[in-house]
């Protein structure tokens, strides 16, 4: 009788367990920012996402939690496109140095905004 409590109690714990929220990123307003941009083009302008992406990452600082993939990409994207190349190229170096992994991908994009800048 007592080792089925234990069973029951040690059941419920491990399934209540796995609903615990354990996002390892900080996501933020981006997926929406990004999902209203291929859905709505046009509605919310390059710099109303870049002030809602950069709460966003005031918000993952002040918490401690660390920034989602792309972030800072699409933050540099927006910032090429208004023609403010400085900071574009530190966020996209910012992407480079949280994921290494999208070296290539930014290595690309640096190119590009390096071109955009020469002209």
């Amino acid at each position: 009788m007592l080792l089925n409590k234990y069973l029951t109690v040690l059941l419920a714990g491990i399934l209540l367990g796995g609903c615990a929220n354990n996002e390892i990123y900080y996501w933020g307003e981006y997926e929406s920012i990004v999902r209203q941009s291929y859905v709505e083009p046009g509605v919310m302008n390059a710099q109303t996402q870049i002030e809602r992406l950069n709460t966003d990452l005031q918000k993952a600082e002040s918490s401690g939690k660390k920034i989602a993939p792309g972030i800072y990409a699409h933050l540099g994207t927006l910032y090429a496109a208004q023609g403010k190349y400085t900071q574009s190229r530190a966020a996209l170096l910012q992407e480079k140095t949280l994921f290494p992994e999208a070296s290539v991908l930014i290595d690309g994009m640096l190119s590009r905004v390096d071109k955009k800048q020469a002209n």
